[in-house]
């Protein structure tokens, strides 16, 4: 599609699969398309996506969860590049995953005071997450890398639960990313963008600002597993082509 844009519209529940869903849904996948396409780019991991239809609300969207058991883990990003390299990612798409992991890895060495290298992921640095950002890393490459624009980060003040216990929200590496990211108030509870989305919006290039000027040619609402009480959830994607600048 020439001119091709996507717009995000983040509401309430924003992570590595709330991304991956737009694109799926944009593109009319099935679960059964996404988990062979998964299959094919990684191989050698036992994982699938779950991906469909949920109501919050009674308003229809699609939710999707990767899907890869294992314990509890602590990666280095060396770890996850390596994981990366023996994948069958293209390089575009392998370049979007390592801009990715490595915005995320910088905000985690900020906020512990410690280096690149040395920065040792949790929650975030799950098989799951990397599977989810390298398929839609990959996605994102059929679909001839669209420009995207993001609408400004919710963010509220709350209390969250990691490994390293209670923490505010906005969780301390999501916050060490928001370095001219525009954002805007949030009234509920919990954490409606995580880190790994955050870091998903940067290293895929998003532009933050009001709706684009576009023609709409596919649409979609998605949803993460959790709700989210006394708020919009979701968020809402668009996909299409740039109208000239007269329209804006």
């Amino acid at each position: 599609m020439p001119n091709s844009i996507i717009t995000v519209r983040i509401h309430a529940g924003f992570n590595a699969d709330a991304f991956l869903a737009g694109l799926l849904a944009l593109t009319g996948q099935t679960s059964g398309t996404a988990s062979a396409f998964l299959a094919k780019l990684f191989p050698e991991v036992d994982a699938e996506i779950a991906f469909g239809p949920r109501s919050v609300r009674s308003i229809a969207g699609y939710t999707a969860r990767t899907v890869a058991p294992e314990g509890h883990v602590h990666r280095h990003l060396s770890d996850i590049a390596r994981i990366l390299d023996a994948s069958r990612l293209s390089s575009e798409a392998r370049a979007i995953c390592n801009r990715v992991w490595e915005t995320l890895g910088k905000a985690e060495a900020r906020v512990h005071g410690t280096t690149l290298d040395d920065v040792h992921f949790h929650e975030v640095g799950r098989m799951a997450n990397i599977l989810a950002v390298g398929l839609a890393a990959e996605c994102w490459v059929n679909l001839g890398s669209p420009r995207l624009v993001a609408s400004p980060i919710p963010l509220g003040d709350g209390t969250i639960q990691c490994a390293h216990g209670a923490i505010p929200y906005p969780a301390p590496a999501l916050f060490a990313m928001l370095d001219g990211v525009p954002v805007r108030p949030y009234g509920g509870e919990g954490e409606p963008v995580t880190p790994t989305g955050l870091a998903v919006l940067l290293g895929f290039g998003a532009e933050f600002g009001p709706w684009p000027a576009m023609r709409i040619e596919t649409r979609a609402t998605v949803f993460t597993l959790r709700e989210f009480d006394d708020v919009p959830n979701g968020s809402l994607w668009a996909w299409g082509t740039e109208l000239p600048k007269e329209f804006a």
